[in-house]
């Protein structure tokens, strides 16, 4: 956490009061604004020449010459580290929110990525911003079950059941045809010998042992092994949830076409937007992490903030839920958000 002790507190009042205003009003905050509506006893004048101050120390900036200022990402890190209200408690999602929710609670780790889509849900509505929701891929999943199904002469299906009852099918090209018998006695061998493995038990060893049991060549038993294997890798990859994101579009920094169109690029790229959410770990208060501005290291989102925080349940790290808004969200609403979705909905 950065040294704030450059500041007295009648500076760290009257820089609260601007960030506040600045919140709820969308435009720039003047020294009689803050002297008519925020009981401090000070003069315009005095708060003007604080102002002044703030500005010149990096808290604050002035966008036009005859405007009044606005924060800067230093001066939202200083309200976020120690200015914000105690977190609120009166968010509330409707009754039909929390059904949802809920009903995803009952199997717990056995519906963990519709579990993470639906508190992103939740959190998107209770903020009006953008969510993103990551399930934990480090947890890997296990054959349960699996099943071969002839489609024609050159396709078979994969149906496999995974151990958190997911089930996951591919569609496989085999180059020669393989006979009813074949494929039923196929189905049998690799049942019996992958059913328990992971992804990366899946071995050589094991390939060849299907090979020699059901006496079908190589060739043919290979790309139906990958079969398997891609159905067990679809479960074990991160899913990325995103959710309101034309709430961004109610926000006045969003007006720009370019920057709204850079934003929605983002959102469909998997790739960044789980870069973006692995950086939140357990540090902090409640293991919610606020990168302000530039503080992000993807540089689509160097002009908002990105709130995030990790879920876990009887211990096991479930994902991570994240907030992109302008620098001038609401952030005491945001963390109250997540840290209600935590609370109420995945008790520990």
């Amino acid at each position: 956490m950065m040294s704030y002790d450059e500041l007295d507190s009648r500076k760290m009042m009257i820089l609260k009061a601007v960030i506040d205003d600045y919140i709820t009003s969308k435009e720039p905050v003047g020294s009689r604004t803050i002297a008519k509506k925020y009981d401090m006893g000070l003069s315009s004048a005095t708060i003007r020449n604080e102002m002044a101050d703030l500005e010149e120390m990096g808290y604050l900036s002035q966008p036009h010459t005859s405007a009044g200022r606005i924060p800067s990402d230093k001066g939202y890190r200083l309200y976020v580290d120690k200015l914000m209200n105690p977190l609120v408690t009166d968010l509330k999602p409707s009754e039909e929110d929390i059904i949802e929710i809920c009903g995803y609670m009952q199997d717990k780790i056995h519906e963990l990525n519709q579990m993470v889509k639906a508190a992103s849900e939740i959190v998107s509505r209770l903020t009006h911003y953008t969510a993103i929701g990551m399930a934990n891929n480090e947890i890997k999943h296990s054959v349960k079950a699996l099943q071969i199904i002839p489609v024609d002469l050159r396709k078979v299906l994969v149906v496999v059941v995974l151990d958190n009852d997911t089930i996951k099918n591919q569609m496989v090209k085999v180059e020669q045809t393989l006979s009813t018998e074949e494929l039923s006695r196929l189905s049998v061998i690799c049942s019996e010998l992958l059913t328990g493995s992971r992804a990366d038990n899946i071995s050589l060893e094991m390939i060849n042992e299907i090979v020699g049991l059901s006496g079908v060549e190589r060739e043919r038993v290979l790309p139906i092994v990958d079969g398997v294997l891609d159905c067990i890798k679809q479960c074990d990859s991160a899913e990325i949830y995103t959710e309101g994101t034309a709430n961004l579009l109610e926000h006045p920094e969003f007006n720009d076409v370019s920057k709204a169109k850079t934003l929605l690029e983002l959102f469909n790229n998997e790739a960044e937007m789980a870069k973006l959410l692995q950086g939140c770990d357990n540090a902090g208060a409640k293991g919610i992490v606020v990168k302000i501005g530039t503080e992000n290291e993807i540089t689509q989102v160097s002009d908002c903030s990105v709130v995030t925080a990790t879920y876990s349940l009887n211990g096991v790290n479930l994902g991570t839920i994240g907030v992109i808004g302008p620098t001038r969200m609401d952030y005491n609403k945001v963390i109250s958000a997540l840290e209600y979705v935590r609370r109420r909905m995945l008790p520990e």
